[in-house]
């Protein structure tokens, strides 16, 4: 994010601390401020732990049935 000022001339990149300056941001960085943003990294960690905990809900269960065989 940066941050820019309207001159008479040009636009000027000035620190974002500057009075009057327009904040600019990316259209990488605009969709990263919303809330629903999910990156590639993120959903696959996401995915793999859903994974394991299906897989081990899965074993959980198997276990349970052989216990309930065996009485």
């Amino acid at each position: 994010m940066y941050c820019m000022q309207p001159g008479v001339s040009a636009i000027t990149e000035v620190p974002c601390d500057t009075p009057d300056a327009l904040v600019v941001v990316t259209r990488l960085e605009l969709q990263q401020l919303s809330p629903f943003y999910l990156d590639i990294e993120s959903a696959v960690a996401i995915g793999g732990a859903t994974l394991l905990v299906m897989a081990v809900a899965f074993v959980l269960r198997a276990a349970r049935k052989s216990l309930e065989e065996e009485s």
